[in-house]
């Protein structure tokens, strides 16, 4: 067997450098291309979870906000359902830039109405905590015949009014904490307890609480 010339052998080594320097080339672009979808992928579900996080927020604003005949409220919540509508509209249409810049602006703008609508649903459902106690006082005063209750029904309005005292004052631990979403979920429990317990017992809802117990008690 003849063995190879050095002519050959050289021939051989820049065939081969070459071979290897092409699947270098197209090893960087695979992985180029496959770091770009990763990327993407990773860009787009952190957008959705992002955006699912303040969509729960915009929720719990616009169950409040539609509870409760306030101006300032009814103002701040436009603006946050402006801003809710235009991220909406970029997701479905708009480039990676519109949608990231829409999120953010509603990221922006929903710690400060959170924070102010915590304070004004702890309020609400304190005030009207209060004025619970004082009408089941006023009932319990009362004669029979005024407002007849059955044990029963006596029974299952104390414990709506136990627990809506139970959620304002885990309301005002995590307000306090300043986790205002989580605060405000309580907030509502609270009103939506203390209105039941005033439907169990047979007693008028407070006027300013109305609109709330039409959309809070079934």
């Amino acid at each position: 067997m003849d063995l190879p010339t050095p002519a050959e052998i050289m021939s051989l080594r820049v065939k081969g450098g070459r071979f290897w320097k092409w699947m270098l080339v197209f090893s960087l672009i695979a992985v180029t291309i496959l770091a770009g979808r990763i990327y993407s992928s990773q860009s787009t579900q952190g957008f959705r979870e992002r955006k699912k996080s303040v969509d729960s927020k915009v929720k719990i604003l616009r169950e409040i906000g539609n509870s409760f005949e306030s101006s300032e409220l009814k103002k701040d919540l436009q603006k946050i359902e402006n801003y809710s509508a235009d991220l909406n509209s970029a997701s479905k249409a708009g480039s990676v830039q519109e949608k990231a810049d829409s999120l953010a602006l509603l990221e922006r703008a929903l710690p400060e109405s959170m924070k102010r609508w915590s304070e004004f649903a702890e309020t609400s459902s304190d005030k009207l905590l209060q004025h619970v106690a004082k009408e089941s006082r006023f009932l319990k005063m009362g004669s029979e015949e005024h407002h007849p209750l059955t044990a029963k029904e006596e029974e299952r309005a104390n414990d709506y009014f136990r627990m809506a005292r139970e959620e304002w004052i885990s309301g005002n631990k995590f307000r306090r904490d300043g986790n205002h979403l989580y605060a405000l979920v309580l907030y509502k429990r609270s009103l939506k307890y203390s209105l039941s317990s005033l439907k169990v017992s047979k007693l008028p809802y407070p006027e300013e609480y109305k609109k709330a117990a039409n959309r809070l008690v079934k």
